[in-house]
């Protein structure tokens, strides 16, 4: 990833890039919304939580002895954090940082994404954000399960919880090359995975930013508003209506931050 090697952000903002969390469930579109915004943002540095997974040893163990790599605990949260701290103080990822993910595999994730976009769509978005933002340097974090730490809510300038239904979480996992494979060997492809696990950590890390604790029912609102979370308007909005609904909770914070400068 190609990092400034000086400040860009001119005053009155301040040095730390205007930070953008997207988490949710796995499979509910918090990839492709990230890869949509890091090709209109052009964000000083992106983290996803994939990338502070801990090794298959020090995963948790669930009661019927399978690894669990999704609950919460299944991430290095200090490194994570750690590594968000100091990326916000100096624009650069922390030294020694080396992401998993093969960028060729990244870029080639990204181009797919930004094709199920229309180009007119993504112009306008870019335009609006450049708007908005004013110069000020921007960065993204990305994981399941992120808001449920307050230290890491603090961290962040906006809060996108992508909710989503359970049997549309399910199709899509089911539904990616290798996955839902009834001869496989790797439980984590599974739908029994998906159950035990994915849906599992889901509804018990998250139920609390839902009335009467439901993720399928009426956000909690009160509290989304108390912790600034802006929660997806519906379960599993379509690609381009999710990326629409994050601009606009992007452009509306950094002109609401600009407004409050000013004052």
């Amino acid at each position: 990833m190609a990092l400034p090697t000086t400040p860009t952000n001119p005053s009155p903002f301040p040095a730390r890039p205007f930070t953008i969390a997207l988490s949710g469930c796995a499979s509910a579109g918090k990839s492709t919304t990230t890869h949509l915004l890091h090709a209109v943002l052009r964000p000083t540095f992106t983290l996803q939580q994939d990338d502070f997974n801990k090794a298959f040893a020090d995963l948790p163990v669930r009661p019927n002895g399978h690894l669990d790599a999704d609950a919460v605990d299944s991430t290095d949260i200090p490194r994570f954090k750690a590594a968000v701290r100091h990326a916000q103080r100096t624009g650069r990822l922390p030294p020694g940082f080396s992401s998993w993910q093969d960028p060729t595999h990244v870029a080639a994730e990204r181009a797919v994404a930004v094709g199920r976009v229309p180009a007119a769509q993504l112009a306008a978005a870019a335009a609006a954000l450049d708007a908005a933002r004013r110069g000020r340097d921007v960065a993204l974090i990305e994981g399941w399960l992120l808001f449920q730490d307050a230290e890491i809510r603090g961290m962040a300038d906006v809060k996108l919880f992508l909710r989503t239904a359970k049997a549309a979480a399910r199709e899509r996992r089911m539904t990616r090359p290798g996955y839902g494979d009834p001869h496989t060997t790797d439980f984590w492809r599974t739908e029994a995975y998906f159950e035990e696990c994915v849906w599992e950590n889901y509804v018990r890390n998250s139920a609390g930013w839902f009335v009467g604790g439901d993720v399928e029912g009426e956000p909690d609102g009160e509290r989304c508003r108390r912790e600034g979370l802006a929660m997806r308007p519906r379960l599993d909005m379509g690609v381009e209506e999710t990326f629409e609904w994050a601009v606009g909770v992007i452009c509306r914070a950094l002109e609401a931050e600009d407004a409050r400068g000013s004052v």
